[in-house]
């Protein structure tokens, strides 16, 4: 074998594109060594600066395992348990360096440095074909995008062949990936794509990573500080999220997810090409029972598939989703208040705060409530009022301007309920009576009131005396069942009269003609 500082040279000379037969002439070794070395080399893809940073004793150990064993002057780094724990967040090389130093210092041991540590680590997840966990932490950090392909579908009732967009999210550490076919990029579709992958994860990231899309950013200046929607800035706060735009122009940042939308374009796109669907709901049947697939897919690299990895390492350090979903909201802005304290939205009014009269606020609604701010600050809430209801409205007695104020109460309400009739009564009372406090069940009590002055006292009674024969407990909700049939009823039976009535003409007896009025 020849002098040990021949590896080197032969490296360096290796650097120089020189022949086997060139470098074997210049340094007096046989051509098999030189070979050896070369394709030892090429199994590092040339990565020849990573070579010559080890000393000699390590270029041996690395090309000659089995005829170099030096004798090591530190202990041993136990490199399995330091590849576990840099898994874990908070964990870096120095950090568990400096550990290893610490225990070898107790056991009377020599440590060795920390760049033979990190060489050494290295080294460890080129040998196992591992993934450093430096860069990414389990569960931190999650990459979401709309992706550049579409898919199709036939609407049946139209006929016409509808495009889908793809909505992608993957975890940068498990590479494991969720997507979904959306009718459109605007912000609801953008927001239902977001819970719903949360529910598939079973779980919430640290961390999101998002293009910088309208959907979700208004602006992402390159100093000061990033601006979100109130629909994406409510999503995060309710899951508790950090929402981090990637820098514009640089979808490097995103490698993962861009990588993902390839695979959908190559994977997901192209295993259902065959297929026909005929709504956005079977298509992404479809695409689920592909992308099941796709994450079950054994890797060509390493041991285990995306969904093992995420399933035993990366879900494990996700955040337990809340108790309630995230509910999708929509926003209008720019409402005037009115000097009546209301603000026109919808085909209705709603009450604000007596304070806030000729000023502009924002509504932020569904198909339940509807949430008044001005300058980001809740300043009112309401039940919204029945499609279809024209020129209704919804007032709180507080909101209104001195002297109309007049505070409701407990007493009040009950004697409001008695002039309507007793089954309103009835269901007052035993809303009070289910309250432990008597004055938390006000609200309640007084939304059911409002019925009244919206379809009339005699069909609040009606749905009430309906109502009490179904439950004990009555509701908002449950009432509205009731005056929608009611209303509904009423509405058909008055269309029947007229159109009788037009159809038989008005018969007059001859009573009616008599001209002292007598029979």
């Amino acid at each position: 074998m020849f002098k040990k500082t021949r590896v080197r040279q032969i490296i360096e000379l290796l650097q120089k594109n020189l022949s086997d037969r060139e470098i074997s002439t210049v340094l007096g070794v046989s051509r098999n060594s030189v070979a050896r070395i070369r394709q030892a080399s090429d199994g590092c893809n040339g990565e020849w600066e990573e070579l010559l940073m080890m000393t000699d004793d390590e270029l041996y150990r690395f090309f000659y395992p089995d005829k170099f064993k030096p004798k090591q002057s530190y202990a041993s780094v136990d490199y399995a348990y330091v590849h576990k724990e840099l898994s874990k967040v908070g964990v870096t090389e120095v950090l568990l360096w400096e550990e290893y130093c610490e225990k070898c210092k107790k056991e009377g041991a020599k440590a060795c440095s920390y760049p033979t540590f990190a060489r050494g680590y290295k080294r460890y997840t080129v040998s196992k074909n591992y993934t450093s966990h430096i860069e990414h932490k389990p569960g931190v950090t999650l990459e979401v995008d709309w992706s550049g392909p579409t898919m199709n579908y036939i609407d049946p009732d139209k006929n016409t062949q509808c495009t889908a967009y793809l909505f992608v999210a993957t975890f940068p550490y498990s590479q494991y990936t969720y997507v979904e076919a959306a009718a459109s990029m605007n912000q609801s579709d953008w927001l239902y794509c977001n819970v719903h992958m949360l529910e598939f994860f079973e779980g919430s990231p640290v961390k999101i990573v998002c293009d910088n899309l309208k959907t979700g950013v208004i602006a992402h200046p390159k100093h000061g500080e990033i601006v979100l929607n109130d629909a994406y800035l409510s999503f995060a706060e309710h899951y508790q999220i950090a929402i981090m735009p990637a820098e514009v122009r640089k979808p490097k940042q995103k490698p993962s997810v861009e990588g993902s939308v390839g695979k959908i374009a190559r994977k997901i796109i192209g295993m259902l090409r065959h297929e026909t669907f005929y709504s956005l709901e079977s298509l992404n049947r479809g695409i689920r029972n592909a992308l099941t697939k796709l994450n079950s897919k054994e890797f060509q690299k390493r041991n285990g598939s995306r969904k093992i990895l995420f399933e035993t390492e990366e879900k494990p350090m996700l955040r337990a989703l809340p108790l309630l979903p995230f509910e999708i909201c929509e926003w209008s802005y720019h409402h005037k208040v009115g000097p009546n304290s209301h603000i026109w939205f919808g085909k209705g009014q709603y009450s604000v705060p007596s304070g806030y009269l000729n000023q502009y606020v924002d509504v932020r609604y569904n198909n339940a409530m509807i949430s008044i701010y001005s300058s980001h600050k809740l300043i009112a809430e309401h039940k919204r009022l029945p499609s279809g209801l024209k020129n209704g409205k919804r007032t709180e007695a507080s909101h209104l301007p001195y002297p109309l104020y007049t505070p409701e109460t407990v007493e009040s309400t009950i004697a409001k309920a008695e002039e309507i009739g007793t089954n309103t009564t009835t269901v007052i009372g035993r809303i009070y009576e289910n309250a432990k406090i008597k004055e938390q069940a006000l609200i309640d009590a007084r939304s059911v009131l409002d019925i009244a002055s919206i379809y009339g006292e005699k069909i609040l009674e009606e749905a009430c005396r309906r109502a009490l024969k179904d439950f004990h407990m009555i509701t908002y909700n449950t009432l509205i069942a009731y005056i929608k049939d009611i209303s509904k009823s009423k509405k058909n039976k008055m269309n029947s009269e007229n159109g009788k009535e037009h159809k038989r003409g008005i018969v007059r007896g001859a009573d009616y003609y008599r001209k002292d009025g007598r029979k």
